[in-house]
């Protein structure tokens, strides 16, 4: 009896050995055995599943409807389809890229269930798309931001063409489908147990975590913290220009005086846009930051509601830009005031603002150069009519409507 004690002692030994060595690889005892501990979906409580699926589905309508009728006023109204309009319905599409293939899968998976239930197939793409969509806003952002540059800082040369605007928008999407291909490559399901029952997990899987680090550095650079140095450079030169400096080869006139008026409200409608895009990922590529840098921060208590909280905001950006446009726009204001009366069937009256803006304009009064102005009048003189001409001084003169 002994030497068979001592064989199946030794045969125990080897399969507990075994199992530590190859990190709970479970299929060496049978596919029935249950999950280790600490290698189960972490759960979330059923009332943080109801609050989170209201506030992500809240991001998902506002921003596919929103940015809808962003690129409809576009492209519908002739008026509108102005250089900085291009690439704003551009920022549109990528935030309806965003709202539409990302964040109902990353929600599901990150949030919800804590693991990827949608397949090995859709991991890659939803990964990647994500990172274009990203790509596609900042780059775009920038592009807004080099073009007001260039009309402002320089005036007397020449506009951003059409054309040209439609090549950037090219250049954009071609840099970035580019730039994240290596996530579409990387990306995958793994399941860190061998067990039939084990959740898969989309994550990139690199051979080298050196090369990890450094591609997910890169990303980061190029995705957030290099536009963000560019925009802070090309809009805070502007604000000095505009608010600060008079714009070289500018007159002073009236015209002038509205059309300054008019950059400035755009400035503000971007610079609000930028920063609202700041404040909104910040936070996430922190937390994202020190996770890689410490993985095990993950495991700190509550620290899933933290990322979720981090996740939602970046995700909510893509719903902002509508709400900035029809508040701090009148064309766009009016735009989504069709569009809404339309959906009503015009039980919604809508007042076209830019006729009074330009009735307002006719009632100014004509500021010249000089105190006074030749004026022509009219005197009847029995069935004769007589043209006089006199200088009358500029203060006594109104305009007529």
């Amino acid at each position: 009896m002994e030497p068979i004690n001592q064989s199946l002692s030794a045969e125990i030994s080897t399969l507990v050995d075994s199992w530590t060595q190859s990190d709970y690889d479970l299929s060496t005892i049978g596919a029935s055995t249950e999950l280790p501990e600490g290698h189960s979906p972490l759960r979330t409580a059923w009332y943080h599943k109801v609050i989170f699926i209201t506030m992500y589905s809240g991001i998902v309508i506002f921003a596919i409807v929103g940015n809808a009728i962003v690129c409809y006023i576009v492209i519908h109204n002739p008026r509108m389809r102005t250089v900085t309009n291009f690439f704003i319905a551009t920022l549109a599409i990528s935030d309806m890229l965003m709202a539409t293939l990302c964040i109902p899968f990353t929600f599901v998976a990150a949030v919800l269930l804590n693991y990827w239930p949608f397949g090995t197939a859709m991991c890659p793409i939803v990964q990647f798309v994500q990172t274009v969509a990203v790509f596609l806003s900042t780059h775009t952002l920038v592009a807004i931001s080099i073009d007001r540059y260039m009309a402002i800082i320089y005036p007397l040369r020449p506009k951003t063409t059409k054309k040209t605007a439609l090549l950037a928008i090219v250049i954009i999407w071609s840099l970035s489908i580019l730039i994240p291909l290596p996530t579409a490559l990387k990306a995958r399901t793994i399941k860190y147990v061998n067990h039939t029952s084990a959740p898969e997990y989309c994550i990139e899987k690199w051979e080298k975590k050196d090369i990890h680090l450094l591609f997910g550095i890169t990303i980061l650079t190029l995705q957030y913290f290099l536009p963000l140095v560019i925009l802070i450079f090309t809009y805070g030169s502007i604000i000095v220009v505009m608010w600060v400096k008079k714009i070289p080869g500018e007159a002073e006139s009236t015209r002038d005086h509205r059309m300054k008026e008019s950059k400035k409200k755009i400035i503000k409608m971007m610079v609000t846009v930028v920063v609202i895009y700041a404040i909104c990922w910040l936070p996430l590529h922190i937390i994202n930051i020190a996770g890689d840098l410490n993985p095990g921060m993950y495991d700190l208590p509550h620290m899933n509601i933290v990322w979720a909280l981090f996740h939602w905001l970046a995700m909510s950006n893509s719903m902002y830009n509508p709400i900035i446009y029809c508040w701090m726009n009148s064309k766009f204001r009016l735009g989504f005031r069709r569009v809404f009366s339309r959906m009503l069937c015009g039980i919604v009256k809508v007042r076209d603002e830019s006729d009074n803006s330009r009735n307002f304009s006719r009632q100014e009064t004509v500021v010249t150069s000089v105190h006074t102005t030749s004026v022509r009048r009219i005197c009847f003189s029995g069935s004769r009519v007589k043209f006089t001409q006199e200088d009358i001084p500029l203060q006594s003169t109104k305009a007529k409507a």
